[in-house]
This record gives C-alpha cells, structure tokens and sequence, in this order.
C-alpha cells in the first residue's frame, strides 16, 4: 500500500473512533447469542446404567467454567463443571440413570481483561434409556451331525461387547464360547451336533460401559434322525380350514400329509357324517338353526338336518356356508384331490362312536364304498380304523376282517400296553417320552402322537423318535421335519 493510502487509512479509522466509540473498530467480545447447539451424545439410545459422553462446543469464547445440567422436577441442577478452553470445546462423562434424561450445558456469564463476555447455555438434549434385547437365531431343525450357524445380537448395538453363549443338553447351561460384537451388535458361531437330541443356547451379554449383564431366552435347535417322521392331518389341514371339511381334506392332500384323521358319526336316519365333538356346538351354527336341540347327539338329527348347519363361520367369515361333508361327499374329494395332486395319502377312521355295533357299521360302511381301501392281508391298507375304545373293535367278525386299527393312549397308566394286534399306537403329546416310543415300537406297533401343534411340539416328537405327528399344520411340520 502507497504510504499516502495507509496514512489516509489511518486517519478514517481515527475519526470513525471519535465519532462511534472504541466498539466500532474493537467488535464485543461474543456474539450475543445465549443460545448454542444442543450437546451430542455418543450413543443415541444409552441403555440404564451405561456411561457414555455429552460433548459438544459453545463457540469461540474466553477460557471460562461451564456447567453441565440435568432437568429434574421442574428445575435444572448441575451435576458437573468443568473448566473450557477458548475454543469452547466441552465433553463430560454421564450415566443414563433413568428412563428419560434431559441435559443442557451452561455457560456463565463473566468479565475478562475489562470486557464482558454473556452467558451462553446449549439447547436441550433429551435422551430415552433403551431396554437391552438379547437373542440367539438358528435353524429350528437340521440333520443329526450337521453343522449348525448360531447368530447372536445384543440391542442396542455396541460394538465391542462380550457376548457369552450357553448350550443345554439337558444337565444344565454351560459356557461354549465367548464373542465380541461387531458394529451391528452381531456375532455368529458354528456348532456341530452329533446325535438325534433337543439342545437349547442362550446368549449372555456381558456388563458394558456400566450397562449390566444381560440374559437373553433360550432358542432350540432338534437334531432329526435320517429316518423320515409321517405328518398326520388332524382333521384335516385344520388350522388353515375349518376341520372334518371338504377344504381341510383337500388342502392335506395338497400339502403332501401321509394320512388324514377324520371323525365320524351316525346321523338319526343312518348316514355317516364327519364331526368330532359329541354335539355341534363348536363348529356349526346349530345354537341358532335347532336351539332346543343344541347339545343333542349328532345321532338325534337327520341327514338333512346336519347338511343346513353353517360349519365354516365358526372359523372366519370366508368360510361361511361351508357344510359338514358324508362320508361319500369325503372319499370322492379325497380321490380328486390325490388325482390332481399325484400324491397318494392314508386315512385314519376313527368313531367317536358308542358301541362296537357301531364300529362294524362304519367298517363296513367304508368297504362298500372303497373296497380295495381295506386289505384282509398286509399292513399297508388305504384306510386303517382308530378309537379310544379299544372294545370297540370287538364286534362280531372283526377277526376275519383283516382290519388295521389303532389304539389311543392319552392317560398316564404304565399298566396300559398294547399288543401286536395294533396297527399303530397313538399317544398325547402330554405323555410323551423315548422310552413309552420304545416300548410300544417293541409291541410291533407303529407310534404317532397328537396334538402337535406347533413346530416345537413336531420336532419333540420327533426327537422322541415317533413314526407320526398328527398336527393342524400339514406344510409347517413337513418343513420342520425337513421333507
């Protein structure tokens, strides 16, 4: 700058100072704002317990003392100080000690070399505790020896944490590996099973910055035998349809069952209907069509009479209007669906009936519709015959008949054995254990069980080493059963 410029430049800024005040050539010292950015946290979620930082600045200042406060009924406390560099940089160390915290952080005003410099204080920073979530994911069910991959997570995501997995084989949990977690909070293992067996793990999340311990619930994987388990329609496919339906037959014989368990019982004019309970309360509409008669015995109504009952609206409105089906009406769809399907499935028949006479009707009630279903020889009949009476089966000729039957075992009394005359040995799942399997199998039985409901309930059974699990869910138990 030429040196006449700059002493002009001087003399401008002399008068500018006579005229406006020192102020105007020496700025303050701090904007006036009070107001800055609310303090990050360095977890956005901190679990109850955890530490963690509050950090943030409150602009370019004098080196002075600020505060950090809490909002707690209705006023703000300080709960920690700390001395701030001109740059304003500040970060304090907290802990979430309650569900919802709301923090700020103060600065006060003070005078400094002649000047004053106003107080500053940040926006609220609320912050909600987060509860801690552990799990253990794996297969439901795999063949016995095959490996199995276990991922486990602890939420909130904390990369770094320790994560201990627990295995149960039935003596009690014990430790089988610690982890640490990458950034998404997952960790995975690899565990090889080694025989037919139910195992249970569980994940452990070790304390944390503060944050405590944390024990997450036990997941299951069933290690099956190479031996195939039957999957039995329980009324048919009936927890899609409603059950002892068209639909519900239809939809097993779709879905690939092995059998399909149906009830039957005489009606009043000596047809045979399929309906489970001993009256139809529960699945028909029958309160509001016959209410004198609604805790009648099916045997009290005619043919006509069963087929105007609504046994579908029970179940959902889509299904309204859907009828109980003959025994008939039941065959002929079973044929087409097998038709259309290309799969061959086997019926159970059981009576829920009243006497062996009534077993004999029904028997040959069944020949005279499908002759080739029944085999005088042989233990691969089309369809076998169930009830829970085992004197039902007593009826005169029963011996010629070459009959398959099936006997049912839903009361705990060990004195109560079948022999060999039983084509299959059903047992509630209630009661079931390897060794009653075993014991039956050594009778030269067949097992099933029901009701398996559930994937847990199939891959027990399984485990246990059944032939069958009679389930409401034909596609869910195939696919737990790996087939």
């Amino acid at each position: 700058m030429p040196p006449h410029a700059y002493a002009r430049l001087l003399a401008i800024l002399a008068t500018l100072t006579m005229i406006l005040g020192p102020t105007a050539v020496n700025p303050a010292p701090a904007s006036a704002d009070l107001s800055v950015a609310a303090p990050s946290a360095s977890v956005s979620r901190p679990i109850l317990g955890e530490s963690f930082t509050l950090s943030g600045s409150l602009g370019p200042s004098v080196s002075r003392v600020v505060r950090l406060e809490r909002y707690h009924d209705g006023d703000w406390l300080t709960v920690q100080k700390q001395t701030v560099a001109t740059s304003g940089h500040y970060s304090f160390g907290v802990t979430q000690s309650s569900w919802r915290t709301r923090w700020r952080v103060l600065a006060p005003g003070v005078e400094h070399q002649g000047k004053d410099w106003p107080m500053r204080v940040t926006d609220p920073r609320t912050l909600f505790g987060q509860p801690q979530a552990v799990t253990t994911s794996m297969a439901r069910s795999v063949r016995a020896g095959s490996a199995v991959r276990l991922t486990l997570f602890a939420a909130p995501a904390r990369p770094g944490r320790v994560l201990t997995l627990q295995r149960d084989s039935g003596d009690g949990w014990t430790n089988v590996t610690h982890l640490t977690t990458d950034a998404t909070g997952h960790a995975t293992y690899v565990f090889r099973t080694r025989e037919v067996a139910k195992t249970r793990f569980r994940t452990v999340a070790r304390a944390h910055e503060g944050a405590p311990a944390f024990v997450g619930p036990s997941a299951a994987v069933y290690a099956l035998g190479s031996r195939p388990v039957g999957v039995m329609a329980w009324r048919g496919d009936s927890g899609s349809y409603p059950e002892n339906t068209l639909d519900a037959f239809r939809s097993a014989v779709r879905e690939r069952a092995d059998f399909i368990e149906m009830d039957f019982q005489p009606t009043a004019d000596g047809e045979w209907v399929l309906v489970h309970d001993g009256d139809f309360r529960r699945t028909t509409d029958v309160e509001a069509r016959f209410p004198e008669r609604k805790t009648a015995s099916p045997r009290k109504f005619t043919l006509a009479e069963v087929q105007s009952l609504d046994a579908g609206s029970w179940m959902g409105p889509q299904f309204r209007g859907v009828r109980v089906p003959t025994i008939e009406e039941t065959f002929d769809a079973i044929d087409a669906a097998e038709r259309l399907h290309g799969h061959r499935v086997r019926l159970v028949v059981e009576l829920k009936g009243e006497s062996a006479a009534e077993m004999g009707a029904l028997y040959r009630k069944v020949v005279s519709l499908r002759p080739d279903w029944v085999s005088r020889k042989g233990h691969d009949d089309k369809a076998i015959f169930m009830s829970f009476e085992a004197s039902h089966f007593d009826f005169p000729g029963a011996e010629r008949t070459g009959m398959e039957t099936v006997a049912v075992k839903d009361e705990p009394d060990p004195a109560d054995l079948h022999d060999q005359d039983f084509t299959q040995v059903h047992i509630h799942t209630r009661l079931l254990d390897a060794a009653l399997v075993d014991r039956y199998r050594g009778q030269g039985a067949e097992v099933g069980t029901w009701p398996a409901v559930g994937t847990a309930s199939v891959l027990r059974a399984a485990v246990a080493g059944v032939d069958y699990v009679t389930t409401d869910d034909v596609a869910g138990a195939r696919r737990a059963l790996l087939h």
